[in-house]
């Protein structure tokens, strides 16, 4: 599993093109956890759009009293959405602090929103097996291989400030060391995966 020095490597498939000339490329770029907002910009590119976390809900256990100081340190994420991704930074520290993955099926509330993204996340069991994650995998599948190892889900319900309703439904967050995989329990897909250190 990624630890604190690990670092997530994207491999970006496009095209070129040159006097007529069309070729499939593949750039691969890393970003490690720690990483600053430069180093990411220099990677990926500027983001899609940069979205600063309201609420925090473990901010209430800080030991700040000034509330404008909490609110100049809220964490932020970068929004990819054509990349299929959102990077969180720390909020005092300018550094990744988590991935957010997205595998953008129909029936999720974020679908549309994002590409896809293209991951492949390798899991080990406690009897060093390899199974390997991606857009494609269902939940099933992960719980053959992981047999009775992992917790029960937390429910998610998202829904907008507008809409008081989830049309989609509610989705299952699975914890597994260090990765949050949210499942769709109409049809089993993955949605999406959390990495953090």
């Amino acid at each position: 599993m990624l630890g604190r020095e690990s670092t997530v490597i994207l491999h970006m498939l496009g095209t070129a093109t040159k006097h007529n000339d069309i070729r499939k490329c593949t750039i691969e770029q890393e970003i490690k956890f720690g990483d600053g907002t430069q180093d990411v910009m220099s990677a990926l590119g500027a983001p899609c759009k940069i979205y600063y976390k309201d609420e925090d809900k473990m901010k209430i256990h800080s030991k700040v009293t000034d509330k404008k100081l909490i609110k100049d340190e809220s964490d932020y994420f970068y929004n990819y959405f054509t990349l299929g991704m959102d990077i969180l930074f720390d909020g005092s520290k300018n550094t990744v602090k988590k991935f957010v993955l997205h595998s953008n099926y129909p029936g999720h509330y974020d679908f549309n929103i994002y590409y896809r993204c293209c991951f492949e996340l390798n899991l080990k069991s406690p009897l060093d097996n390899e199974f390997q994650i991606t857009p494609y995998t269902k939940w099933d599948k992960v719980e053959e291989f992981l047999g009775d190892t992992y917790r029960k889900p937390v429910v998610l319900n998202r829904r907008s400030s507008t809409n008081a309703t989830n049309p989609f439904g509610p989705t299952f967050c699975y914890g597994l060391n260090n990765l949050i995989i949210e499942v769709m329990p109409s049809n089993n897909y993955v949605a999406s995966v959390t990495i953090f250190p």
